[in-house]
């Protein structure tokens, strides 16, 4: 794992991810409580953050603007909630603005920041860690720990709930977010498209809420 993999996975990287909590505060709003915390996270991982991670393994090598833009489209495809489009848009552009402060002269992450009417936060991640010199299964893999990590943090400040515990439950997945990083860099001419109308439904009910600690 390369230092830029670690900056990237960081919590404190300005992209906006503390903001959001993956769909558990309309899951906690609903009824659910400290016990379904994990079953969540680890059913997140096996849906739409697969296909996420498979999104931005493919960005790791899309090329140039052209590949990136289609890369955009195709997700949209497959994030038919409205809200759920624009939270991801919203991280994406924010970690894009991050990175070239980083790198200030890179002309594809310019010319995609400014080009991208939907910027979704796993595409412009693909790009960034390929910038950066990473590869397919460190942009899978640092896509699926964001998920994982995005409700685990979430939890504890929704839910009567101890930090250290939320942790663990973060190292419980780790298995499954490296194999998971692993399949999702391997695949190769059909990308992925898993249905999860719950959260979409989610999604759309949170977007009402008036009275909320998260974005998403």
């Amino acid at each position: 794992m390369s230092v830029l993999d670690l900056i990237l996975a960081d919590a404190r990287t300005p992209t906006g991810g503390y903001a959001h909590s993956a769909g558990l505060e309309q899951l906690v709003a609903g009824g659910a409580g400290v016990a379904e915390v994990p079953r969540f996270a680890a059913a997140r991982l096996r849906t739409v953050a697969s296909v996420e991670a498979a999104f931005a393994a493919r960005a790791c090598v899309a090329g140039d603007l052209s590949g990136l833009m289609t890369l955009d489209s195709e997700l949209a495809a497959r994030t038919p909630a409205p809200p759920l489009r624009e939270a991801s848009r919203r991280l994406g552009q924010a970690l894009l603005r991050t990175a070239l402060g980083w790198w200030p002269d890179d002309s594809r992450l310019q010319a995609y920041r400014e080009h991208s009417a939907l910027s979704p936060r796993p595409v412009a991640l693909g790009a960034v860690v390929d910038r950066g010199g990473g590869g397919p299964v460190e942009a899978a893999r640092i896509s699926l720990y964001e998920d994982a990590a995005s409700v685990c943090s979430a939890a504890v400040k929704l839910l009567p709930l101890d930090s250290g515990r939320a942790s663990r439950w973060l190292v419980m997945l780790a298995d499954e977010i490296e194999d998971l990083a692993v399949r999702a860099a391997a695949a190769s001419s059909q990308l992925p498209s898993t249905s999860t109308p719950l959260l979409d439904r989610d999604a759309l009910i949170h977007a009402t809420q008036t009275r909320r600690l998260f974005a998403s």
